[in-house]
Order: C-alpha cells, then sequence, then structure tokens
C-alpha cells in the first residue's frame, strides 16, 4: 500500500471546489425541449383524475404516477443524470407549488370537489410546472 502523504489546505480546498463545480455540473445539465410540456400534461392529468370514478380514479392516478416517473427517469438515464435534482430554486420553487395544486386537489376528492374547481387546480399545477419549466430551461441554457 503506497502512503502518499497528508494534503495541504489549499489542495483539499482545490479538491472541494472541485467536487462542488462538477456537482453543479451534473445538476445544471439541460433536460431535453420536450420534456417540460410532457410534464406539465402528466401533472395536470393527476390532479383531474378525482373527476373519475372511485375505481378509475385509483387506477388513473397509479398510471399517470407511474408515467411520470418512468419518463423521468429514463430521459434522465439516457442523460446520464437520473436522480439529480436542479439547482435552479426557481425551478424547484414552481415544482413544488404545482405539486401542492395537485395534492389539493386529490386531497379534497372527498368529499368530492365541484368539477370546475379540479379544473382550476389542475391548471394551476400545469401552469406553475410550466412557469418553472422556462425559468429552468432559460438557467441551463445560457
Amino acid at each position: 500500500m503506497e502512503n502518499i502523504g497528508k494534503p495541504t489546505s489549499s489542495e483539499a480546498r482545490t479538491a472541494l471546489d472541485d467536487i462542488d463545480r462538477v456537482q453543479r455540473a451534473v445538476r445544471d445539465t439541460p433536460w431535453p425541449v420536450w420534456l417540460y410540456p410532457v410534464n406539465a400534461l402528466l401533472v395536470g392529468a393527476i390532479a383531474l383524475t378525482p373527476l373519475l370514478g372511485d375505481v378509475g380514479r385509483v387506477v388513473a392516478l397509479l398510471t399517470l404516477a407511474f408515467a411520470t416517473i418512468a419518463v423521468n427517469v429514463i430521459t434522465g438515464y439516457r442523460m446520464g443524470t437520473p436522480w439529480a435534482l436542479p439547482t435552479s430554486r426557481g425551478f424547484l420553487a414552481s415544482v413544488a407549488l404545482s405539486a401542492a395544486f395537485v395534492v389539493v386537489a386529490l386531497a379534497f376528492a372527498d368529499p368530492p370537489l365541484p368539477a370546475w374547481a379540479l379544473v382550476l387546480l389542475a391548471v394551476a399545477a400545469a401552469t406553475t410546472y410550466s412557469i418553472g419549466s422556462f425559468v429552468h430551461y432559460r438557467s441551463t441554457r445560457r
């Protein structure tokens, strides 16, 4: 076993800076443009599942959730970044807000919200995701 010695503080700092730079580069890899609208449509569709009957709602929800995960993981593997979350705070905030709209739509399925309220929640979820997509697109394609 070879002993390479203890690194100096400047070498350690440089190595840590390189790690941060590489992680940021991976997290800021541009996504394919088609992925943004596909995700927005899937998020909106998930928010609309309470409009279906009891059995259809569960099947549709599971199918759409699986499709969302599959599309993103497969695309991530093809890009080489399957589990990396973007660094864009604007994108992450809009995704969280979009998820909140979906959760409200799903949480108030029983007792059911009026159909117009569910449609508004679905539109809000898709719109906020789309705004975040624009922010992410702009931040990764400078």
